[in-house]
Order: structure tokens, then sequence, then C-alpha cells
């Protein structure tokens, strides 16, 4: 603990203004009441529990603790998760092994059918979206994918250059060159959401940006990877490039196609929500529901199908948001996760709590879901609530609380609370997932 007076609350109050935040959002963010605040910044009152000013330190994006104490002392550092110091996993290794491996020059390696590779990665996916052993799944799979897209890629300028000299029909060639790159795409972007589920932010960022690079320029095609590269920018802690990049994807994409179609709709649309969570994350109310109302006008949009979708070369095959409903169903779990983001913890929840559960129609939806109420209880003050839900993520997706780094903060966080019951509910889930204490 933190000794009497040692932590200097004026210090916490020019934090707190630099970063724009008003003291009852930091106090609804941190879990405490404003007046409590109120006098620790004005030095009445001492804060005397390492775990709150470990979330201070958190909220108010400081790295090293001892910033925020008069005094030179040995504090452990604010970022980061329990057991891995840069904060990342090692259970990754493989794929991030496979993104720093330079790529094999044209002609060395089978290439696949494209339409093969289709079906690969709409499956790799599909074990995203649904397998209780995704994070297993995936990084055993994707190295393998990865390869094998890649190589269709660097087939595909052979086959349009033996279009240009008539041994083969020219538009089959393109088509198929554009297919390539776009799988080749929607692999990296699998790569980058799997490595920011697990909490490796820095080679998530890389894949992303290998998304992006690998829609050959085409801004319809690049908007979700550049919505992906927004979503670990704001884990980054640079939520005001995230939003940047996120607009200005969106504009391209708007000016690359009709307004009036559902690959339009789609790429604007998922930038719109990735650049909502990056103003969630700089506390901006008036932008947040600026940008989710500008993608809920974009629903109508889209078709009404399922699944794969129809149109846009299958890019978004692996379910972001072609058809409306499921469009409305991540607009709805986002809306939620800005409001916890802001510290609105009792809107989260009225907005988590009218979510239809049978509109949760993957396992990944599933999850999301439950992480966000559990979030919401647990700055809410109601760690049994929170148990009760990553019970929920549990059984949903037992891989998750051991893979997942919202959910592993989660844990962290409320094992850090003085609470008899939840102890016992957190060493169940423990043994229910096979977690190390």
């Amino acid at each position: 603990m933190a000794g009497d007076y040692l932590v200097d609350g004026a210090r916490i109050m020019a934090m707190r203004r630099a970063r724009g935040l008003s003291r009852r959002v930091l106090a609804d963010l941190v879990g405490c009441s404003e007046e409590w605040l109120r006098l620790v910044e004005k030095g009445v009152r001492p804060l005397d529990r390492l775990s709150t000013l470990m979330r201070i330190a958190g909220v108010l994006r400081v790295g090293d603790l001892s910033e925020l104490v008069d005094g030179p002392v040995a504090l452990p550092a604010a970022a980061g998760l329990p057991g891995h110091p840069d904060g990342g996993f090692g259970g990754s290794a493989e794929m991030v092994l496979a993104l720093l491996l330079p790529r094999r020059p044209a002609g060395d390696g089978p290439a696949g059918s494209v339409h093969r590779v289709r079906r690969h990665v709409t499956a790799a996916w599909e074990v995203w979206r649904r397998s209780p052993r995704r994070y297993t799944e995936l990084r055993r799979d994707l190295p393998g994918l990865l390869l094998t897209a890649q190589a269709a890629s660097r087939a595909a300028p052979a086959s349009e250059e033996a279009a240009s000299e008539g041994t083969a029909s020219e538009g089959t060639a393109s088509e198929e060159a554009g297919m390539a790159a776009a799988e080749l795409a929607r692999v990296y972007r699998l790569f980058a959401t799997v490595l920011r589920g697990s909490g490796e932010y820095a080679p998530a960022l890389l894949a992303a940006d290998r998304a992006v690079s690998a829609a050959r320029g085409d801004p319809v095609a690049a908007a979700p990877a550049w919505a992906e590269t927004a979503e670990v920018l704001v884990l980054l802690g640079r939520p005001a490039d995230a939003r940047r990049v996120c607009l200005t994807a969106a504009d391209l994409a708007a000016g690359a196609a009709s307004p009036h179609t559902g690959p339009y709709a789609a790429a604007v649309g998922a930038c719109l929500l990735a650049a909502a969570h990056a103003a969630a994350a700089e506390h901006d109310l008036l932008g947040v529901e600026e940008l989710l109302n500008r993608a809920r006008g974009l629903a109508a949009r889209l078709g009404g199908g399922e699944g794969e979708g129809g149109g846009g070369g299958g890019g978004e095959g692996e379910g972001e948001g072609e058809d409306r409903d499921g469009f409305l169903v991540e607009l709805d779990l986002r809306a939620a996760a800005a409001a916890v983001r802001m510290g609105r913890h009792r809107q989260a929840l009225r907005l988590a709590e009218d979510l239809d559960p049978a509109r949760l129609t993957t396992r990944d939806l599933r999850v999301r879901h439950f992480l966000t109420l559990a979030a919401a209880h647990a700055r809410d003050r109601a760690p049994r609530a929170a148990a009760a839900m990553l019970r929920k993520v549990a059984e949903s997706c037992p891989e998750e609380l051991k893979h997942g780094a919202q959910a592993v903060r989660l844990l962290a966080e409320l094992r850090l609370l003085d609470c008899a019951t939840t102890q016992v509910e957190l060493r169940e889930l423990r043994e229910l997932t096979r977690l190390t204490a």
C-alpha cells in the first residue's frame, strides 16, 4: 500500500485536467466516488490502496506510477498484463514469426487455386467467429494459410502477364488477381484480429498494415484493414491518430464506390464504428454519438442476407457486418463498449441488456457482449455480477479467459477487490479454464 499522503493528489488533478477528464468521469472510470476523489486531490484524504492508484494511473495513461508519488519509490508499472512484462502473450510466436519472415520470390512454392484459397480463408474466419478453441486452432493454422495466400497472390501477376500476351483470358486473369489480393488482405486482417485479441499489439499493427498494402490501392477493400489498424492504435494509446485514420479511409472509400451499394456501406461503416471506438477513448461523447448515428444511417443500404453475404468479392465473408442485422448488432455492441470506455457504466449496462441474445449468433459476438457487461459491472462496483458475466464468457469460449487480453485484465482487476465471494467465483473460473493463479 501507499502510505498516508505519499500520493500527491495535486499531480492527479493536473494530469486529469491535462487529459481533459472531469472529476466525475475519472471517478466513474476508476470505480470510486467523486467526493472521495475531490478530497484526495485536495490532499485531505490519503490514497492508501495500491490497486486504486494503479487504476488511476491506467486511466490517465501514466506509464510510471512514481510520477504520481511525492518522492522516489519503487512501484510496479501500470502497463502490461500479469505474467507478461511486455503486455503480450507467448502463444502466438509462430504467427509473429510468419509475419516477420521474408516473402518467398515469385515461382517459389506451389500456388493453389484462388477459389480454394478463398474457401480456406473463409473457413479460418469462421473458426474465429464460432470455435471454442479459436486461439489454439488459428495459432496453429494461420502461418500455413498465409503461405498459401501469398503463393496465390504471387501467381496472379504471372497470370495477368500471360493474358497480356494473349495466352489467357484477360478478364479472368484480372479478376483472379484482384481476388488473390483480397484474400491475402483478409488473411493479414485475421492475423491482426487474433494478435490484437491476445494483447500482442505491435505485431497486430504490422499485420493490419500488411492488410492495407495487400488491398492494392482499392479504398473499399482497404477500409476494413484501416479500421483494424485504428483498433490497434487505440489500444496503443493513440486514439486521436486512430480516428483520423478511420475518417480518412471512410472518405476514400466513399469516393471510390457508389453510395447506394452494400460494399460502400460495409466499408464506410467499418471505419465509422472504429472511429467511434477511438472517440470513446478520448471521452468525446458528442463525437461518439455522431459517428454511431452516421453508421446507423448506412444500415438501410446493406442487404438482408446472412453469413457470407453477396457482392464485395467475398472480402467480408468473415461476418463483419455485410448483412443489415449483423451490422446493427455490431453497432449495438460498439455503443455499449463505448459507454464503458467513457465511464458511463449504467448506460452501458442498459444498452447491453437491451440487446436480444438471440441476435448474438456467434461465439465471438457472445464473448464480446459478456465482456462488455463484465467490464461495466466491475467499474460499477458490482464484482459478483462481473464474475457472473466472466463465467458466461468461459461457457461461450473457455480459451478467452486464458488468452484474451481484455478477459485477463478483468480477472486481474477483480482479484484486487476485497470480496470473499468474488474470490471463490474467480477460483472456480480458473479451475474451469485451467488458468494458473
